[in-house]
């Protein structure tokens, strides 16, 4: 997959207007944290990932699904998982969403 000079710096400029403590930053860093095997296509990634957008009270089993897509469950992924804090995944994505509306870049 060919990734254009356009679209990465599009990505980077939404990635540095995210507030570092902010929920939508720990959910990042847990994606950042954990890894899929070579021959998973990200189309299902994508799936899974858009089901949790259409479902979010399915953040834990999304976040389980995720870490243990590569049959390997990390320290860094656990870590990861940790530092979301999450104590009511609903409210936790509602306030992801809420962050999402009021960034501008």
């Amino acid at each position: 997959m060919k990734l254009d000079k356009f679209l990465l710096a599009q990505n980077m400029a939404f990635l540095t207007s995210i507030p570092p403590e902010s929920n939508l930053a720990k959910l990042l860093s847990f994606c950042l944290a954990t890894k899929v095997r070579e021959k998973t296509p990200g189309t299902e990634i994508l799936k899974l990932t858009y089901q949790l957008m259409e479902n979010p009270s399915r953040l834990p089993y999304w976040a389980q699904d995720v870490m243990g897509h590569d049959l390997d469950y990390t320290s860094q992924e656990w870590e990861a998982l940790a530092k979301m804090g999450i104590k009511d995944a609903k409210e936790f994505m509602a306030i992801v969403e809420q962050e999402l509306e009021n960034l501008t870049f």
